[in-house]
């Protein structure tokens, strides 16, 4: 098949405020896919909740949406489409099948998430199959977290922010900037470069593996310092996931 490569229309930090607000106008004009459920505790479970037909329909709803916005996202910042739409749905699926795992009650029971099932899913293939370089080059982690976050935005409610007050808000912004800072001090005394102490203080002051994307994309960031971060957040966090509710 061959490559598409498209001119760049906008920078990846306008796209995503282009694709963050029209998900948004969307969803406020009434266009709400039901949330699929992925919880089952029986064979008979999976196949009376899971793959049921309506069900079905919302998972499938849902591909087609993230589906549109992923190949406008490529299309707005120069990305192959065509190995767009190849890539897109290999990644739905093994998503799907993270959540199918992680929706056992038992595995529920263990406190084990999707991101676990995701973060093993990845590990097996990215070391035992040899992924081509289109399949990584159009694999846009940051320009989904970016949009994520946007759309988490929409979550703080205006009446949540004056019910916690100006002290409330002052003692987050304290509270983030100190760790940040104390994390930042850390790293350059332990000898750690400049790059990579940006990464590890955003993960550990904001919010974990989503800041530390965003922080690299922003500053243009080794991929490689960046999975070290990653790998470094989600070993600490993974067993407080699992053990910490039984503290």
């Amino acid at each position: 098949m061959a490559a598409v490569n498209n001119k760049v229309v906008l920078p990846e930090d306008w796209t995503v405020v282009v694709l963050g607000f029209a998900i948004i106008l969307l969803f406020l004009a009434g266009w709400i896919i039901p949330v699929p459920t992925y919880s089952w505790s029986s064979s008979s479970d999976l196949t009376e909740k899971v793959f049921a037909f309506q069900n079905l329909i919302s998972i499938a709803a849902q591909f087609a949406l993230v589906f549109i916005f992923s190949v406008l996202g490529a299309l707005l910042t120069g990305k192959r489409i065509n190995y767009s739409m190849i890539t897109f749905p290999i990644i739905y699926v093994l998503t799907v099948i993270a959540l199918l795992l992680a929706g056992n009650k038992e595995i529920k029971g263990l406190n084990l998430e999707a991101v676990i099932f995701s973060l093993v899913i990845g590990l097996l293939i990215g070391n035992t199959i040899s992924l081509p370089s289109w399949f990584r080059e159009v694999l846009s982690t940051e320009l989904y977290v970016k949009i994520g976050l946007v759309l988490l935005g929409t979550s703080v409610i205006f009446s949540d922010i004056l019910k916690a007050g100006a002290l409330g808000l002052i003692q987050a912004l304290v509270v983030v900037l100190s760790v940040w800072y104390f994390a930042f001090w850390l790293c350059k005394k332990l000898k750690i470069d400049e790059e990579l102490s940006l990464m590890i203080s955003s993960a550990v002051s904001i919010c974990g593996v989503s800041a530390a994307i965003a922080t690299a994309g922003a500053i243009k960031g080794d991929t490689k310092k960046l999975s070290y971060v990653i790998s470094l957040v989600l070993i600490t966090a993974i067993p407080m996931m699992i053990f910490m509710p039984y503290l």
